[in-house]
C-alpha cells in the first residue's frame, strides 16, 4: 500500500492554505458571513461542515444555462472527478481514478447516481438535462454503508424541488449561437390545505456543432425534452407523501468522431498503416477537428420514464422512510466508430446498439436520535431487466451491407437483482468527539443469456447464466470538533460493486465466465473548516483508494475485452469559499491525484481518465443600481492536465491538458421579477477530448466537448 501522507500533499496544502488565510485576512473583516449549505448525505439534514465525508455540494442557484447545464458540467466543480461521453447513453463517470466503460447488460456503474435517493441503475439511465434542481451531492470514495449499491469510486445525487404550499413560477427562454433555443418553465402552489403539486417542462433544441461533410448530416446536435410532475401530500403534521413521475426524450444525429493522433508506435501491423490513414483523412477534406467524412448517416435516441412514491411518517423517537422507485429507459444509435470511411476509404465500421432496462427499487429506512446518539437501519430491494444488442454494420464506400458477410451481432439478455440490509450510528463520545460505525451485507444474483453471430450465421447461444455474489462493506469514522468551525476526520471504508459477465465476446468459453467483484479499501482524513466568522471556507481531504479486481474494458480489433487488474490512488482534494466583501465572492477547487495500475503488463502505468492535476477557480461579483436592480458578474477558469482513455497509456490515447473559461452578466429588475442574462462557454474555444478510442488501424477516434458559444437567458417569475 502506498504512503497515505505524501509530503507534497502536506506542503501543497499548507502553503494554499497559509497564503489564502494571510492575504484575505484584511479584507475578510468586512464582508458578509457564507451561507450554509444544507444536506442530507447522512441521511439526516446537517450543514455541509458538520458531515465528516468528503462532498461537494453544487446548489441550485449554480444550476443554470451558465453553470450546470448537463451532467459533464458536474465534473468542473468536483474535485478529482470526470466524466466522459462515448454515446447518449454512455456517459462514463470516473472518481479518483476509478470507474467503468463497459456497456454489458450484466454490469453496474462504478459511480453510482441517484435521482430523490432512487438508483440510476444505467448510467444514462438519467434525464439529459437539468433544470429546477434543489442541489447535486457528490461523494468522494467508497460508499458502501449507506448507499450500498455499487458505489466504489463515489455517489453523485440529485435531488428535485419539491412542491409547497406557496405559489410560484417560472419561465425561461434562451438563446445562442448553433441554433440554440431553450424553453422551460414549472409552476408550484397549493391545490388543498393538504396537498401540493409542481409541473416542471424543458425543451432544448441546438443545430449541430460539426457537420459531416459527405452527406451533409449535422451531428453533435441537441433535441430534447424533459418533463417533471410531482405531488406532495400532508396528511398529517407526522405523515408526508410524495408522489412523482419524470420523462426525458433525446433525438439527435449522434456524435462526429475524428481520427487523429497518427503515430507510429505500438500501431497495428508495426505502423505500416499509420501513412494509409493519413492519406485518407487528407482525401476525405478533413481539416477541421468539428469536420467528418464518412457516408454512413448517423441517429441518437433516448427515451427515460420514471415514477416513484416516497413516504415519510414520524414516530414518537424515530422516523420512517419508505422510498419506492421505478424506472425504465430505451436507447439506439447508430454511429461512424472509425470516424470516416476506414482507408482505403472502401470500408466502413459502424456502432448500432439498442437497449431496454427497467428496474423496481424498494427502501425502507429507520432513523432515530437519543442522548448522544443518531442511527440509521434500513432494507433494500432492487430488480433490473436489460435487453440488449450491438452490432458493427460495415459499409462499402456508399453501400451498405444489409447485414450480410462481415456484420457481427451481440446480444444479451440479463436480470440483475440485489438484496440489503444496512446500518449506521454515530455516538458523540464527548462534546467534541464523535465515533461512527456502519456496515451494509448485500447479496446480488445475475442470470443473462447471450448469443454471437457472425454474418447471418449464430456462432453461439449462451442460456441460463448465473452468478451470485455478496459481501459485508463496513465504515468507521472518527470527527473531532477541535474549535468552533473546525472538524477533522478520519474514516476508514469498504465498497463492493458485484461481479458481471462481459458483452461483445465471441469465444463461448469467455463469454460464460463471470468477471470477479471490485473491492474497495480506503482511507481518509480531512478537515472541515471556516474562518473569520464565516467569511472563509477551506475543506481539505487526503485519501488512499486500493480497489481489487477493478473491472476493466478495453476496445481491441472491435471487440470489447473484458477483466480483472488492481489499482491504486492516493491524493489531496481542496476546495475553498471566501467573502472577500459584501459584493465579491471568490471560490475554487484544486485536486491531486496519483492512480497506478498494480501488476500484470499494466503495472506502473497510470490509470485512465484520471488527470494529476486539476483546479477551477471562481469569481462572482454583485452589486446594487440606484433604480434598486441589482448586476451580477460571474467568471470561472477550469483546468486539468493530461490523461489517459486506455490503460496501454500508448501516445495516441492522450487527452492533452485543457483550460476553459466561462463568463456570465446577469441584471435583475427591482422587484426581483424577471432577470436577463449573458452568457459565455468555453470562450477560448478550446478543442478538449471527451472520449477517445485507440484505431482499428491507426491513431485515436475522438469526441470533442462543444466549442465556444454564447446566448442570452430571459427569466421571468410569479409569487
Amino acid at each position: 500500500m502506498k504512503i497515505l501522507f505524501k509530503s507534497k500533499h502536506i506542503i501543497a496544502s499548507s502553503i494554499l492554505a497559509s497564503i489564502a488565510l494571510a492575504g484575505l485576512t484584511p479584507s475578510l473583516a468586512a464582508a458578509a458571513a457564507l451561507e450554509e449549505i444544507v444536506v442530507t448525505a447522512e441521511r439526516r439534514t446537517q450543514s455541509q461542515q458538520d458531515v465528516p465525508l468528503s462532498i461537494t455540494t453544487i446548489t441550485g442557484d449554480a444550476i443554470s444555462a451558465s453553470g450546470i447545464s448537463e451532467i459533464r458540467d458536474i465534473a468542473l466543480k468536483t474535485p478529482n472527478l470526470s466524466i466522459t461521453n462515448f454515446s447518449i447513453a454512455e456517459p462514463q463517470l470516473f472518481l479518483r481514478g476509478v470507474g467503468t466503460t463497459s456497456d454489458s447488460a450484466g454490469s453496474d456503474p462504478t459511480v453510482s447516481m441517484f435521482v430523490d435517493d432512487v438508483y440510476i441503475a444505467r448510467a444514462g439511465g438519467g434525464s439529459s438535462d437539468l433544470f429546477d434542481l434543489e442541489r447535486i451531492e457528490v461523494l468522494r470514495g467508497p460508499q458502501g454503508t449507506l448507499y450500498g449499491r455499487n458505489a466504489t469510486g463515489g455517489a453523485i445525487s440529485m435531488f428535485t424541488k419539491k412542491p409547497s404550499q406557496e405559489f410560484e413560477a417560472k419561465v425561461s427562454a434562451t438563446v445562442g449561437d448553433y441554433g440554440l433555443s431553450v424553453l422551460r418553465g414549472y409552476v408550484n402552489g397549493p391545490i388543498n390545505d393538504n396537498l401540493a403539486g409542481k409541473l416542471t417542462i424543458s425543451k432544448r433544441d441546438r443545430d449541430g456543432y460539426a457537420k459531416n461533410i459527405k452527406n451533409g448530416q449535422e451531428l453533435d446536435d441537441a433535441d430534447n425534452t424533459s418533463g417533471r410532475a410531482q405531488l406532495l401530500w400532508t396528511p398529517s403534521d407526522m405523515t408526508e407523501v410524495l408522489f412523482g413521475l419524470d420523462y426525458s426524450t433525446d433525438d439527435n444525429n449522434g456524435a462526429c468522431r475524428n481520427q487523429t493522433n497518427f503515430d507510429t508506435a505500438n500501431q497495428p501491423a508495426g505502423g505500416a498503416l499509420v501513412p494509409i490513414a493519413i492519406a485518407a483523412v487528407a482525401a476525405q477534406g478533413i481539416g477541421d477537428p468539428r469536420t467528418c467524412g464518412n457516408s454512413r448517416a448517423q441517429f441518437a435516441e433516448k427515451d427515460v420514464f420514471g415514477a416513484v412514491i416516497r413516504v415519510e411518517h414520524d414516530f414518537d423517537n424515530m422516523q420512517l422512510t419508505s422510498i419506492t422507485g421505478y424506472r425504465e429507459s430505451e436507447y439506439q444509435w447508430l454511429q461512424e466508430l472509425t470516424g470516416g470511411d476506414t482507408p482505403p476509404q472502401l470500408l466502413g465500421v459502424g456502432d448500432f446498439e439498442g437497449e431496454e432496462q427497467d428496474q423496481f427499487s424498494q427502501e425502507f429506512r429507520f432513523t432515530g436520535e437519543a442522548d448522544k446518539l443518531f442511527w440509521v437501519a434500513g432494507l433494500y430491494y432492487f430488480n433490473e431487466n436489460v435487453d440488449r444488442f450491438a452490432q458493427t454494420p460495415i459499409q462499402f464506400g456508399q453501400v451498405v451491407n444489409p447485414g450480410l458477410l462481415l456484420d457481427q451481432r451481440y446480444t444479451q439478455l440479463a436480470e440483475n437483482t440485489s438484496y440489503a440490509v444496512f446500518g449506521q450510528l454515530t455516538y458523540s463520545l464527548t462534546d467534541t468527539l464523535d465515533l461512527t460505525v456502519g456496515g451494509r451485507q448485500t447479496w446480488d444474483e445475475k442470470t443473462i443469456n447471450q448469443t454471437y453471430s457472425f454474418g447471418t450465421q449464430q456462432v453461439f447461444a449462451l442460456n441460463g447464466l448465473e452468478g451470485k455474489w455478496n459481501a459485508f462493506t463496513p465504515r468507521v469514522t472518527v470527527d473531532w470538533k477541535f474549535a468552533d468551525n473546525h472538524m477533522l476526520f478520519f474514516t476508514y471504508a469498504e465498497g463492493y460493486k458485484s461481479g458481471l459477465f462481459g458483452s461483445q465476446n465471441t469465444n463461448p468459453v469467455l463469454a460464460a465466465i463471470a468477471i470477479e467483484p471490485e473491492d474497495a479499501i480506503s482511507f481518509e482524513i480531512g478537515a472541515k473548516t471556516e474562518w473569520f466568522d464565516n467569511r472563509f471556507r477551506l475543506n481539505a481531504t487526503v485519501f488512499d483508494l486500493k480497489i481489487e479486481n477493478l473491472q476493466t474494458f478495453s476496445l481491441v480489433d472491435f471487440l470489447l475485452v473484458t477483466g480483472n487488474s488492481e489499482i491504486e490512488s492516493t491524493g489531496i482534494e481542496l476546495d475553498f469559499t471566501a467573502a472577500i466583501s459584501d459584493n465579491l465572492t471568490l471560490s475554487g477547487i484544486y485536486s491531486n491525484l496519483d492512480a497506478t495500475y498494480v501488476g500484470g503488463t499494466d503495472d506502473g502505468k497510470r490509470a485512465v481518465r484520471s488527470p494529476e492535476d486539476k483546479f477551477s477557480l471562481s469569481i462572482n461579483y454583485a452589486t446594487e443600481l440606484g433604480n434598486g436592480a441589482s448586476v451580477d458578474f460571474s467568471t470561472s477558469a477550469s483546468y486539468s492536465s493530461e490523461f489517459f482513455h486506455e490503460r496501454s497509456n500508448i501516445a495516441p490515447s492522450e487527452s492533452p491538458s485543457s483550460t476553459t473559461w466561462d463568463a456570465s452578466i446577469r441584471y435583475t429588475d427591482p422587484d426581483d421579477k424577471w432577470n436577463l442574462e449573458l452568457w459565455g462557454k468555453n470562450l477560448s474555444d478550446e478543442l478538449i477530448t471527451v472520449h477517445s478510442i485507440l484505431g482499428p488501424f491507426a491513431g485515436s477516434v475522438d469526441l470533442y466537448a462543444p466549442p465556444k458559444t454564447v446566448g442570452l437567458t430571459f427569466n421571468y417569475f410569479w409569487n
